[in-house]
């Protein structure tokens, strides 16, 4: 699954913006809780801000409101790269094929426009499927030697380059228009069909109450193989859906309206992630306090420093958890506690909805400070979460104890 084609495009797209949605969602931080009407610098100094206000909401339009164009550029890129054909035509027809499924709206002063809300996180299920059969489709256009437009050896590289890809652009696009007629007929664009029929009837399966424990129980199965399940079940699947719910929550925080989505990529950072997959940091901490093991100790040592910035690497690979059935009972108990916790917090009032994507590296604790606004009832919550945890792991560290006496009893009887 890590090295389907496709999930690796969505992964590495994401990846690739990043720093914009981090950037942005710093920009939204600092509009919806210091500057702004009726925020810290106006209760504390009277200074509101509004030029810089605006600034930093447009350049959190800039990048948020048009999130879906540049996913349907990168995904398209990252396949055209994998199939080795020209990723500059192939991005670029993707964006203009998604924009043909893409409603238009007409006003008499204005002219023609589009609603951002298209381009934005709700338009994302749509970015995946126009890329990825923009691709596909130009991949087999291209395969027929008579669809190929061959120039002289004079012209230059670059223009014979473009003239081969012309008819299967043009075509691709044709087809694409064939798509947008028949959602005409239906009176609803492609985006409001997948949004309301496949967008959320999948996000509403994936983040009910039973979907997210089976989820999170099979992500730490996987984590516990030792397969990477960041880049299989988190960057592919759940990020896609998170962001949609940060999106969401960020809009009503900025119009002084109450957030409605838990789940978001910063609160699983915030209530399961704490040192990296699992809770981490909370296991460390557990064998500073009753692990008699001086290998665990050592290597709890060496993970420490790491962990504070959510590597789990280090204490994952070198105790190791990977494969240990003693340590991977309470890593997914840790886990769906940490679930719990945090969500009845946030829904009770007692924790903040989070809606800033702060960095993943940033260190337990202060992540659910941050990216709740600044809320000292996340802090307070985390922090819990972090207590129970090591509480959860302390009986199973003291399990490993007895194995080391058991293993060593066992090398000296065959000695």
């Amino acid at each position: 699954m890590a090295a389907n084609r496709y999930l690796m495009a969505i992964r590495n797209a994401f990846i690739t913006i990043m720093p914009i949605i981090i950037g942005c969602s710093f920009c939204t931080l600092i509009n919806s809780v210091f500057l702004g009407k009726g925020n810290y610098f106006d209760k504390w100094f009277h200074f509101q801000g509004m030029p810089i206000v605006n600034v930093l909401g447009a350049i959190n339009s800039a990048g948020m409101s048009v999130m879906t164009l540049l996913i349907v550029y990168l995904i398209a890129k990252e396949l055209g790269r994998y199939y080795k054909m020209d990723t500059g035509t192939v991005a670029v027809t993707a964006v203009v094929c998604f924009l043909i499924l893409t409603q238009f709206g007409v006003d008499a002063k204005e002219g023609e426009y589009i609603r951002t809300y298209y381009l934005g996180a709700a338009g994302l299920f749509t970015g995946f499927l126009s890329a990825f059969a923009t691709v596909e489709i130009m991949r087999k256009l291209m395969s027929f030697k008579a669809l190929k437009i061959t120039m002289p050896d004079s012209v230059p590289p670059a223009i014979a380059k473009s003239f081969n890809g012309m008819v299967p652009v043009i075509l691709t696009m044709l087809i694409f228009g064939v798509v947008r007629m028949g959602t005409n007929a239906l009176g609803k664009p492609l985006n409001d069909l997948i949004f309301n029929y496949l967008q959320q009837p999948i996000s509403a399966m994936i983040t009910s109450p039973i979907g997210i424990v089976f989820v999170y129980i099979l992500y730490m199965l996987l984590w516990g193989l030792g397969i990477h399940s960041g880049f299989i079940i988190s960057s592919p699947i759940l990020e896609p859906i998170y962001l949609v719910n940060l999106t969401q929550n960020a809009n009503l925080i900025a119009k002084h309206q109450a957030a409605v989505n838990v789940l978001t990529k910063p609160f699983s950072d915030s209530t399961m992630f704490m040192g990296g997959a699992g809770n981490m940091l909370a296991l460390i901490i557990a064998i500073f306090i009753v692990s008699k093991r001086p290998d665990y100790k050592k290597i709890a040592k060496l993970g420490f420093v790491p962990s504070i910035f959510n590597i789990s690497e280090p204490i994952m690979f070198g105790l190791p958890v990977v494969m240990n059935p003693i340590l991977i009972i309470p890593m997914i108990l840790s886990t769906l506690v940490g679930l719990g916790v945090g969500y009845l917090a946030t829904i009770t009032g007692i924790m903040g909805y989070t809606y800033i994507l702060v960095p993943w590296t940033t260190p337990p604790l202060i992540n659910a400070f941050l990216s709740t606004g600044g809320n000292f009832g996340a802090l307070i919550v985390a922090a819990v979460i972090l207590v129970l945890s090591v509480i959860i792991y302390m009986p199973f560290v003291q399990v490993m104890n007895r194995a080391e006496n058991i293993e060593k009893k066992e090398s000296v009887k065959e000695a």
